[in-house]
């Protein structure tokens, strides 16, 4: 059962950071801004497809409070891709092609208007056709309910470990990450009670979803991670060993908290809200109330 006395809150906040120009902006490190830049292009399109998946079951969904949670969670949600997608501006001005890339990662992850073949047809037409579209949304609202798990995970670590993970951020980066992160935990458990109360997901159906979830978010991260690389011109090569090993242990770090949290998705009595991260959140926009306020749209 979700924590009816933490509500969920629509921000919308201009950060301007879609005027960065520095091109490797986080401590001048390619190796770690090009990851953070490949979750910039990977964000706005998986945000898509959770409120779709949301949406579907929106009409049978009875219960009031769970109604307003969940216009609440598309409302966010909304929010998260549109500031994401707006930093692509930056990234083609540094001639990274970050709307080029969204546009093929948004074609071969997502069912395109094109109609042509993608990741999310290829697993779901064989549902469509042999159970029927329901069969097939349920899947996808189960694979949204993970990967809503492991954004609130990857949310909590941040949040816990700000200093560690955002230290020589830009300033208005930082507070977009933190205010991303804030969000994911306080509409951490929306799309599991859809799936649960409302579609009547059971384990395995869940497990099934989990494991769909983990694979493409590693594999469409990784893509994105290696093309940015790879388009960017201007890596200092005599300094990327230096980078390096400045980056390993703080990927490091992350791989074995968000593996330690995702797991927790693996038990079978397992509810979101049973992370005991509210008050991370709740600190942050405490934090952040009169900035965020100035810089509302």
């Amino acid at each position: 059962m979700a924590n009816v006395d933490q509500k969920i809150k629509v921000r919308r906040i201009n950060f301007g950071h879609e005027n960065e120009e520095n091109r490797h902006w986080f401590r001048n490190n390619p190796i770690m801004t090009h990851f953070l830049n490949s979750l910039h292009t990977v964000f706005p399109d998986g945000e898509r497809l959770f409120m779709r998946s949301v949406k579907y079951f929106d009409k049978e969904i009875k219960n009031p409070e769970l109604k307003e949670r969940v216009k609440a969670f598309i409302g966010q949600e909304m929010q998260h891709g549109m500031q994401h997608e707006r930093f692509l501006q930056a990234l083609d001005k540094m001639g990274l092609d970050g709307t080029k890339f969204e546009e093929w990662y948004a074609k071969n992850a997502y069912v395109s208007k094109e109609d042509k073949l993608s990741a999310e047809r290829i697993l779901l037409t064989p549902l469509r056709w042999l159970f029927g579209d329901k069969a097939a949304e349920k899947l996808s609202l189960s694979a949204t309910a993970a990967l809503e798990h492991y954004t609130a995970t990857l949310g909590e670590i941040v949040l816990k470990g700000e200093d560690y993970y955002l230290t020589g951020m830009p300033e208005n980066l930082k507070q977009l990450f933190l205010w991303h992160a804030a969000e994911e935990v306080e509409h951490k458990s929306v799309a599991f009670d859809v799936f649960v109360d409302v579609a009547g997901g059971n384990y395995l159906e869940r497990q099934v979803g989990f494991a769909f979830a983990s694979f493409f978010l590693a594999y469409y991260i990784g893509l994105g991670w290696g093309y940015y690389l790879a388009k960017d011109k201007e890596i200092n090569w005599a300094k990327l060993p230096a980078d390096l090993m400045e980056s390993l242990p703080i990927f490091g770090t992350l791989l074995k908290d968000a593996i330690l949290g995702g797991v927790q998705y693996l038990k079978p009595g397992f509810h979101p809200d049973q992370m005991d991260n509210d008050h991370l959140a709740q600190a942050l926009f405490s934090r952040y109330e009169a900035e965020f306020s100035q810089k509302s749209a």
